[in-house]
């Protein structure tokens, strides 16, 4: 809205988000950030699981016996987090996972608008267990940021694979607990 008018200025608004989405259809297109694209795909962001009313109320039922336990032993502020942990599990169980863009180049993955060029990565390894699970996890050589997990959605991951052994050395990797606790429970 226009401090002192009291009008939106909604040409100015729509101008301005037209032209992110072109530098963003520039920076993101089949081309690719750093040059030619060598391989392209989509894919879910993340794995979605539909809920039962039995996985809420035994999800329900867990917390609420934490929640329960912590409040008797006085330990109050464990049993907020604890609280606010299983409400925030409740709310990101309906999340819906939105498709993401993954390209990768010469010199660069991107994954919509993150790219992560070759020189800043170790290495690469690729979880597979059909159908569910096939992801290209990097190794980052920032400490803070370990691991990247890619989604390949419906590509075949030999086919990603051999593209990308021609720039990163294949290192095995764990997956990690949390998301093997995750998958199991269909989260």
């Amino acid at each position: 809205m226009d401090i002192i008018g009291g009008k939106s200025n909604k040409r100015f608004s729509l101008g301005r988000s037209r032209a992110r989405q072109k530098r963003r259809e520039e920076k993101f297109s089949p081309l690719g950030a750093g040059g030619e694209t060598l391989f392209c795909w989509k894919a879910k962001e993340f794995p979605f699981y539909k809920k039962s009313k039995g996985w809420f109320f035994a999800g329900g039922i867990i917390f609420f016996l934490l929640v329960g336990y912590f409040t008797y032993s006085k330990q109050l502020i464990t049993a907020l987090t604890f609280l606010l942990l299983g409400l925030t599990i409740y709310l990101f169980s309906f999340k819906k996972p939105r498709e993401i863009d993954c390209v990768i180049t010469y010199q660069s993955i991107s994954v919509d608008d993150t790219i992560y060029p070759f020189k800043e990565l170790i290495s690469f390894w690729t979880f597979y267990e059909p159908p569910d699970f096939k992801v290209i996890s990097l190794k980052h050589k920032k400490p803070y940021l370990p691991y990247i997990q890619i989604p390949l959605g419906n590509e075949d991951p030999m086919k990603i694979r051999r593209v990308l052994l021609k720039y990163l050395p294949e290192e095995e990797q764990e997956e990690p607990f949390s998301d093997r606790l995750a998958r199991i429970i269909r989260f």
